[in-house]
């Protein structure tokens, strides 16, 4: 096995992803901080099986560059050169042209239409009342596998004695046993902060006759696309004050 031949074919192989992510990064399609965390770890395999394929070929690479004749550089590495510093002097410096072609591709392909005006009142509706069902679900199925997936890791749960718990906690309390009785959820405000927090306030009805409801509060986050409960208040209907607790 030739060490030249193989070399050329990882550089060729990396090239392809470090492409692919590139575009996926540019256009903002995908999911972005994976496309960035795969760009970022091939762009040091790159580095790597670059530094060998120059040594591999330097004769061939010299031999473009410098026109033995006449001693003299050729004009083929000039106009590589020219680009290079062209590009590497507007993007260093921001300027106009290379800001605007940078952010080209998100606008034109990356965010959506709800994204550019905001999150709809209705969206954040469906979320907070699907987020609140799930984790009362979660909870009388005893399922903490489902309720890490809802909860984010520094999570604050108040329930409605007023013990406030990590996320950690809940998890760790949460014993196997007999289902616990599952509510009904009506969310009667959300507050839209930005796209990426909410604030909703509901009531939690248990589906067995004459159980007390329970109204909540809770702070929603998103990450990466994946909605999370940040924050949690429980609190018995007739109490007229609850208290978010957010870290």
């Amino acid at each position: 096995m030739k060490s030249k031949n193989l070399v050329s074919l990882f550089v060729v192989a990396i090239y392809l992803v470090l492409a692919v992510t590139g575009l996926m990064i540019y256009l903002g399609q995908g999911n972005y901080f994976s496309a960035k965390h795969l760009h970022a770890w091939f762009g040091i395999l790159f580095f790597a099986a670059s530094v060998f394929h120059i040594l591999n070929n330097w004769a061939s690479i010299k031999a473009y560059s410098v026109n033995r004749k006449v001693g003299g550089i050729r004009r083929e590495l000039l106009l590589p050169v020219l680009i290079t510093l062209v590009f590497t002097v507007g993007i260093a410096a921001d300027l106009p042209v290379f800001k605007d072609l940078a952010n080209a591709g998100k606008r034109a392909f990356g965010p959506d239409k709800k994204k550019e005006r905001g999150l709809s009142q209705l969206s954040a509706d469906s979320i907070a009342r699907k987020l609140m069902t799930d984790y009362t679900l979660a909870i009388s199925k005893r399922d903490t596998t489902q309720l890490a997936h809802l909860l984010s890791k520094k999570a604050s749960i108040g329930n409605e004695a007023g013990n406030v718990m990590s996320s950690t906690a809940l998890l760790k309390s949460l014993k196997p046993g007999n289902p616990i009785e599952s509510m009904r959820i009506q969310v009667e405000q959300t507050t839209v902060l930005d796209d990426h927090v909410i604030v909703a306030t509901g009531i939690a009805t248990p589906l067995l006759p004459h159980a007390s409801q329970i109204r909540f509060t809770q702070v929603l986050n998103e990450t990466d696309g994946h909605w999370q409960i940040a924050a949690l208040q429980l609190a018995p209907l007739t109490t007229l004050k609850s208290t978010v607790v957010v870290r």
